[in-house]
């Protein structure tokens, strides 16, 4: 399993913070690895809500079902996924006061196939990458 932590200040406070990184309508405009989703993206959010995407790492796209297994607001949310060929992915928002600001981290894991043998080190690295820069996507867009 491929695990990733990454996590950056931003001025903005946490309930900014979250209003951004919460709204899943515009994922694609910060999440590197998220390419679209598949069907509509519910307005309201609750433990138990289940989506549809399609992921890509290094070119590599795989339609992953969702479903939020944590959710709370302001503080974070967590999506837990499964996809093609056994795919099974982690990721967890956080969101935390920091002095005027507040510091948004995001966990990710990867499991299945997808990580094992020469492949699997590819795309780790490339996972390793996405989530870095998602990170810091989201960190622009709350400036």
């Amino acid at each position: 399993m491929a695990r990733l932590s990454e996590s950056a200040h931003v001025p903005a406070p946490p309930e900014m913070a979250w209003r951004t990184a919460s709204d899943l309508s515009r994922l694609g405009e910060w999440m590197t690895m998220h390419e679209a989703w598949r069907g509509e993206v519910p307005g309201q959010l609750a433990v138990g809500t289940e989506l549809t995407s399609v992921v890509s790492i290094k070119g590599m796209r795989n339609r992953i079902s969702w479903r939020i297994t944590s959710y709370d607001p302001p503080r974070g949310l967590t999506l837990e996924g499964e996809g093609v060929g056994g795919t099974t992915v982690s990721l967890a928002l956080s969101i935390a006061e920091d002095g005027p600001g507040a510091t948004i981290g995001f966990d990710v894991e990867f499991g299945g196939k997808l990580v094992f043998g020469p492949v699997g080190m590819t795309v780790k690295r490339a996972l390793k990458g996405d989530v870095r820069t998602s990170v810091e996507n989201l960190a622009a867009l709350l400036r």
